[in-house]
Order: C-alpha cells, then structure tokens, then sequence
C-alpha cells in the first residue's frame, strides 16, 4: 500500500532522521531517540549487549555523573527512561516545557558521552542478572520467549533481548565501548520530538541531522522446526498458553487488516474471543492476540492462560473460532467495530506528547517520513472484510507454533489433548 507524502508531513519532518510536531494546548515536550542497536544487531557471541549497555549509559556521562543524569528531569515531575527492542533501543524524556532544552542535553549525552564506569559495571551485570531470574521465575515470559525463539531460532530475532546468564557474565566494558562507538552514531539515530516547544529548541539538534545510513536489515527467517514446546515448571496453578504463525512486514499492504482482526478479536471486553471464551463459557481469565511486525517479517498470536480441567474445552473452543475465521471471515459489524475502535484509540492518543512522540518515530522509521494522523485513518478505513478473509486465508491457514508453560501436576492432562496426540495446533 503505498501513499504520498502529504504537505503536512513533509513540515514535520526537519531531515532524515529528524521528526518534530509541535501540539497545542500542552505544557509538556517529550523527545525520543532511537538507535538501532537493538539485540538483533548484536554480535552473535553476546546476547544481551545491547540491554546491557542500555543500562550503563545511565551510570555516568563524561559530563554528568549518574544522579546529575536522573535528577533534573525527575525533580520537575518528568520521566527520563529507556528501552530495548529487537531493533532498536530507544531513550526518552518527557518534561515539562520549560525544561525542554536540557532534557535534550541529557539525552544527548547518554548516547554520545557515556564512560561505562568500572566501579559500576559488574554491579549492575547483578542488577541484569537479577532481570533475567525474574523472567526465568513469569511463566507468561517463559511462554512467549519460548515461542520467539523456536520461530526464529535460524535468525537474531530469537536471540533473548536481555541475554542469558552465560553471556552476561561474560561481557567486558570493552565489549560494551565497541558496541557502543559502532552503534551509537548519527548515522544509526532517529530523533523525534513532540509537544509545546520554542521552534529555536530544534537548534540544539542542529549538529545531528544527518542522512540515516542505508544498511541492511537483520534478515528474519521463520523457521520452526518444532509446532509444540512445553516447559513444566513447579509452583503453578495455570497452564499458559501461546500460539502463533508467520505474519507480514511492518510496511506490508496486509498489516493494517491483521491490526483490525487483532482488534476484532481482543480489543476490549466487546471483542470476540473475550465475549466468546471469557465472558459465555468462563474458560480463562486472561486472553489476548497481538501482531509484532519488523521491516522484513513478524508474527501474529494469541495468549491465553487455564487450569488443567478446562485446557481441553478451551483448546476445542480455539480451534473452533479460528476454523470459522477461517472459513467465513468476520462480520460486517465486526469490521466497523475493528476499525472505529483502532481510529478512536489513535485520535485518543494525539493527547499525549509520549505517544505522538513514538507514533511518530514507529510511521518515521517504518515508511521514511512519519504518517499524519489523517493517513493513518485511511489506512485503516481502506480494510475490507474481503481484504481480512484475504489475509486469513494467507496467514491462518498455516501450522501454528504452540509453547505452554504447564504445572507439573498438568502433564498427564496435556498428553491427553488432540494437541498433544497431533504434536501441534492444525485447523
């Protein structure tokens, strides 16, 4: 699906990896950079790298210590934080506008003047190692790493974002300065800026415009050799389960209808399969589809969690709604709702300064320059229920990879299921 670049849009993109918008009736800034040092950019030796190094940067700047980095932002009642992904690692600060400028500064200078201080480095390796154990310890993580990592175990999607155990202990701060001086470059940067901001505040970014590097992405390879991966775990009253299929890039023209079916399906108490497993039959407490999508692949899947006795109703009650998806499609109805309820969250969002800042930087990324919220309307409003049984059809119609994180006590039970007799999940 292509589409023009709007005038609109081309105002609000300053250069190639420089985004701004200013808003209205707010007396916040908010400013996010992202880099592609994601962990699918690592070296393929040191899984957790890009985590790591996330962390570290808050320890100390060359021109800030670690409490000069936080305190300035947090004393004035804003949020300074950062994240990593699987593409990139993303740093932000939301202020108040008064204080625009050096909460620039500072995010500035977490990703160009970082010192990686020995006296905290193998601290805060007991800090990361601390967050893989309480991964390690949520079988909801469990079952969704187990998932991303059987699917893409052929590629550096699979790789766990936050390492393991091995690979931390095993990183050096040379290994740190080499991720971060090859990474952390302008050329691998995306900056993009929202709120009530003095139109001078773009100044102070002015030595960062820069034409983004035209590099290739991490190629995604979805390649399951498994369709069932079951981790017993003591300790547990519910069986979790999540599934899952091949689904389109982030840019693909099925994208926006597997975003209307992802809607149909769990968007809200009204949606399909919490009116139809939660609320009528009382099969699970918590259920939930969701589409993860990158430059080149992604995947669509579906989370729910039981106990032992009701797996196998809810297993049949899955197959049975999924098959008639399949089959049928969806309902007029059940587009309107999909797609008033995506264009409604996304007028919703245009108050926040936070969420116009990353729904900039995700269209920005995506398609070059960032979608105005008007085409991001029709987009949505240009999906058909012809267009969903299309991508149905393509996408469903595929094995689905199932991972379960099970009490001990339930095995017996799921040795029982036709998904355990099939060894997998067939509509």
């Amino acid at each position: 699906m292509q589409n023009k670049v709007s005038e609109s849009r081309k105002k609000r993109c300053l250069s190639d990896n420089l985004f701004s918008q200013r808003m209205d009736g707010v007396r916040s800034v908010c400013i996010g950079i992202a880099i592609k040092a994601g962990s699918s950019y690592e070296p393929a030796r040191k899984p957790g790298i890009a985590h790591f190094t996330e962390h570290m940067v808050f320890k100390g700047t060359k021109s800030r210590t670690a409490y000069e980095l936080k305190e300035p932002i947090e004393k004035s009642g804003g949020t300074i934080n950062a994240f990593t992904g699987k593409e990139s690692t993303i740093y932000f600060a939301r202020v108040p506008d008064y204080l625009a400028r050096d909460a620039i500064n500072i995010l500035k200078s977490l990703c160009f003047e970082a010192e990686f201080p020995e006296s905290q480095f193998h601290m805060e390796k007991q800090v990361v190692l601390e967050e893989i154990h309480s991964t390690e310890d949520d079988p909801v993580e469990q079952a969704y790493e187990g998932f991303f990592q059987e699917v893409w175990r052929e590629c550096p999607y699979g790789k766990p974002i936050l390492g393991n155990e091995k690979s931390i202990n095993g990183l050096t701060r040379e290994d740190l300065f080499d991720f971060y001086d090859s990474k952390y470059v302008c050329e691998n940067m995306v900056f993009s800026l929202a709120g009530n901001y003095n139109p001078h505040l773009i100044d102070s970014l002015e030595g960062f415009r820069h034409g983004r590097k035209n590099r290739k992405e991490p190629e995604i390879i979805y390649s399951p050799r498994s369709a069932l991966i079951i981790k017993e775990k003591e300790d547990l009253q519910q069986i979790h389960l999540l599934m899952g299929i091949e689904a389109p890039s982030r840019t693909d023209g099925d994208y926006e209808a597997l975003q209307v079916l992802n809607t149909v399906l769990s968007g809200g108490m009204s949606s399909r399969l919490f009116h139809e497993i939660r609320e009528k039959k009382g099969l699970v407490y918590a259920i939930d589809t969701g589409l993860v999508a990158y430059p080149l692949g992604g995947v669509f899947y579906l989370y729910s969690a039981t106990t032992g006795e009701k797996i196998i109703p809810l297993l049949d009650e899955l197959k049975r709604q999924l098959a008639s998806l399949v089959e049928i499609g969806i309902t007029e109805a059940e587009l309107a709702y999909g797609k008033e309820r995506l264009k409604g969250k996304l007028l919703l969002s245009t108050e926040s300064t936070y969420a116009t800042m990353m729904r900039n930087l995700d269209t920005g990324i995506a398609f070059g320059q960032p979608l105005s919220v008007d085409e991001m309307e029709k987009r949505i409003d240009g999906i058909t229920a012809e267009g969903i049984r299309n991508a149905l059809q393509k996408y469903f119609t595929s094995s689905w990879v199932v991972s379960m994180v099970i009490p001990a006590k339930s095995s017996e039970m799921i040795k029982k299921t036709e998904l355990h007799m099939n060894g997998g999940f067939f509509l």
